[in-house]
């Protein structure tokens, strides 16, 4: 019994362990991981994966985009200028989006199918449009609410 107990008090411990701090911008994430993999899946409306080992890298780029939301609203992540991404349902939405048409790039691409992968970059191509219009591009940006 006294065994339990004590697996119980360190299995709690592990639990409640800090979170991780985020180290990137989200500019950092955005040039490092969102352009170069949106482009690779943009790039097979132009020339399709022919081998096994293209198709896997299609399906990689993809499926490590639709991780990019995760990273980009881990608490703690700020914006090149030192201020925390937005905290609002706003962002969020802009952020599901883009893990929704990843996802859909992530299913077109392990079925293979160079059609299915061309109609899924309109929804990936509007999600980053939608969010870079209402965030990047406008000089009155809206900015993070408090956690």
């Amino acid at each position: 019994m006294r065994f339990l107990l004590v697996l119980f008090m360190v299995s709690g411990a592990f639990a409640q362990a800090p979170p991780f701090k985020p180290y990137a911008t989200l500019a950092d994430i955005m040039a490092g991981i969102s352009f170069p993999n949106s482009n690779a899946i943009f790039d097979v409306t132009k020339t399709a994966p022919k081998t096994e080992a293209e198709w896997i890298v299609i399906q990689t780029d993809a499926a490590v985009l639709a991780e990019v939301g995760n990273l980009i609203l881990t608490r703690g992540r700020l914006k090149e200028n030192g201020q925390p991404v937005p905290n609002t349902q706003d962002f969020r939405k802009h952020v599901q989006a883009l893990v929704d048409a990843a996802k859909g790039a992530h299913k077109a691409a392990l079925a293979k199918d160079p059609e299915a992968v061309f109609v899924a970059c309109e929804p990936l191509y509007q999600a980053c449009f939608t969010c870079h219009n209402a965030y990047r591009f406008c000089p009155t940006c809206q900015e993070a609410t408090p956690p």
